[in-house]
């Protein structure tokens, strides 16, 4: 899976447009790769995932940078994502929306979490562009852009931006902002 996701992480990250030293969450943070190139370019990261085995092994992976104090990855199903109110200044969440039990109150969590001004970068296939026949939909539960845009807008992001991906194809990248106030 990490490296089947690593060119979206990849465009996910750049798409946050960090400066040194902010306050990253990430939301189903997987095997920690994404933690660890934000850890290693000098970001505080934040994040939660549903799985006790990813925490675990994302940990491991980044070991260090846990002691140091600058990654602090906690066991969440996303539905209350366990960090303080403004506490990151970005976040970023891929290949994840399929598997959340309610979207709408996990983005409204992500907005919660962010401070105000903050970046949400999120990537994901939508059903617009079809569904892999492999994908059980009970399983995975593939929304449309417009669906997308919709949570977003709900969870109170604006100046939201939507693009497909050139590699990896047929991911869709949306960018949006917590309002100032």
């Amino acid at each position: 899976m990490v490296k089947a996701t690593a060119a979206a992480n990849d465009a996910a990250i750049a798409a946050l447009n960090l400066h040194h030293h902010e306050v990253v969450l990430e939301v189903g943070f997987g095997k920690g790769r994404t933690v660890a190139i934000l850890a290693n370019d000098g970001h505080q990261v934040i994040g939660a995932d549903p799985s006790p085995t990813m925490v675990a092994q994302a940990r491991a992976r980044n070991r260090r940078s846990v002691r140091a104090g600058a990654v602090r990855l906690e066991l969440g199903d996303g539905v209350r994502i366990p960090f303080e109110d403004g506490a990151a200044d970005a976040a970023l969440t891929v290949h994840t929306i399929y598997f959340m039990t309610d979207p709408a109150t996990t983005f409204a969590e992500i907005a919660r979490v962010l401070r105000p001004g903050g970046r949400l970068s999120l990537a994901c296939f939508v059903s617009d562009d079809g569904i892999d026949p492999w994908k059980d939909p009970h399983i995975y539960r593939t929304p449309s852009s417009v669906e997308v845009l919709e949570l977003l807008n709900r969870a109170g992001f604006n100046e939201i931006e939507h693009r497909r991906l050139d590699h990896p194809s047929n991911v869709h990248l949306l960018t949006a902002r917590k309002p100032e106030s």
